[in-house]
């Protein structure tokens, strides 16, 4: 049974493997924020105790873990899975034994799960934001390039249905295995030289990341007429690449290491008195930081973490997030979010280039962006 000293709950992000880069970036902002939480008091006189796994970026790895989580360890609540791939391979585990899974990672949409409370973006929260950007500023002709598995398929296709509503064109479309060859990268290269894009749109994850953006900048591409935008791609990724490899290049997230508010900087700052100086927050890890919050100010409230406990009581608790003020809705489980758009500058950072400062209210199954090709949408953000 659960420890009468603790809470317990399950920590499940890769340290290795082909999202190991980012995923630890989760991982460590997950354990930052329960030490923070513990060091307070802790949630009704009891700390929070973490039990952490690396499932090694393996969608069947994630399975048995969640599996040895919930019967072995007797967690009720896992924060965990980056790949949307893991996440379907843990769900079912986490439905079946009525616990809950707190999931901070930008995803392809179109889910709902009771036992699931995402706090990552939603198409609307940062695609929408994107297209709208990439149009005015660079064109409307687009070529799509993806990993092989369900995010970048189903990203592609709202990204798609999003340029072709504003008048635009994709070009091409394809997709090469997780872990990039040299070949698969030379592949992109050719048709992206064939097609000449305005824009192309990423959804390459993990190690191969580094690889594409280099050879894209040593094929002569230019990233200031023609740049590759990618919300798989972070302050992770960008970390491991040249400055000049990375320059110029376009992502929408709600959250940045370089966002200028007080918020913002006393967590970065928190983050990297841990981490190391080197070290900096992706938006996957500000969303695993805040729903560690969310849970403990939904259990301070709920006094257990059973799920029908917890659930009425996350749906009225409010947190003063990094990117600012989150809230769950509590007709989709997906979260209140601030969305922005940023362009890496020349010493590999992030500049922010648009920030509406609007919390928007998640739409994960886009029912306010339909393809209706005949009209363009009233709901639309001008940028």
């Amino acid at each position: 049974m659960m420890h009468s000293e603790s809470w317990r709950v399950g920590v499940l992000f890769s340290e290795t493997g082909v999202t190991g880069a980012v995923e630890t970036t989760q991982r460590a902002a997950t354990l930052l924020a329960i030490d923070e939480i513990n060091a307070a008091g802790g949630v009704l006189g009891r700390t929070i105790e973490p039990v952490v796994y690396d499932p090694q970026s393996t969608p069947n790895l994630y399975k048995e873990l969640a599996v040895k989580l919930c019967d072995e360890d007797r967690v009720r609540v896992v924060f965990g899975c980056h790949m949307s791939s893991t996440r379907k391979a843990v769900l079912p585990v986490i439905e079946a034994r009525d616990a809950l899974l707190f999931y901070p990672t930008l995803y392809e949409g179109f889910e709902y799960s009771r036992h699931c409370i995402y706090t990552g973006a939603a198409p609307n929260q940062n695609s929408v934001q994107l297209v709208d950007f990439l149009t005015e500023h660079y064109g409307k002709r687009v070529f799509l390039v993806g990993s092989n598995y369900v995010y970048p398929y189903e990203s592609n296709r709202t990204i798609s249905d999003l340029f072709l509503q504003l008048g635009g064109q994709v070009l091409d479309e394809m997709y090469v295995p997780l872990n990039l060859k040299t070949e698969d990268v030379a592949k992109i290269i050719r048709h992206i030289r064939a097609v000449q894009p305005d824009v192309i749109y990423s959804t390459i994850v993990g190690d191969g990341i580094i690889p594409f953006y280099t050879a894209f900048k040593q094929a002569g591409f230019d990233a200031a007429t023609m740049p590759i935008a990618s919300q798989s791609t972070s302050e992770a990724d960008v970390i491991r690449m040249r400055p000049d490899v990375a320059e110029g290049h376009i992502t929408a997230a709600p959250f940045f290491a370089s966002l200028d508010t007080p918020r913002a900087r006393a967590f970065v700052s928190a983050y990297q008195q841990r981490y190391g100086l080197q070290m900096l927050p992706t938006a996957p890890a500000e969303a695993a930081y805040f729903q560690v919050y969310l849970y403990a100010a939904a259990l301070q409230r709920a006094g257990g973490d059973g799920l029908e406990q917890l659930l009425p009581a996350l749906y009225d608790v409010e947190y003063d997030a990094p990117q600012g003020a989150v809230k769950i809705d509590r007709t989709t489980n997906h979260t209140h979010l601030w969305p922005r758009v940023a362009r890496v500058n020349p010493q590999g950072g992030y500049d922010i280039v648009y920030d509406p400062s609007l919390r928007v209210a998640p739409d994960p199954f886009m029912r306010e962006y339909r393809p209706d090709l005949t009209q363009t949408f009233p709901h639309r953000v001008q940028v």
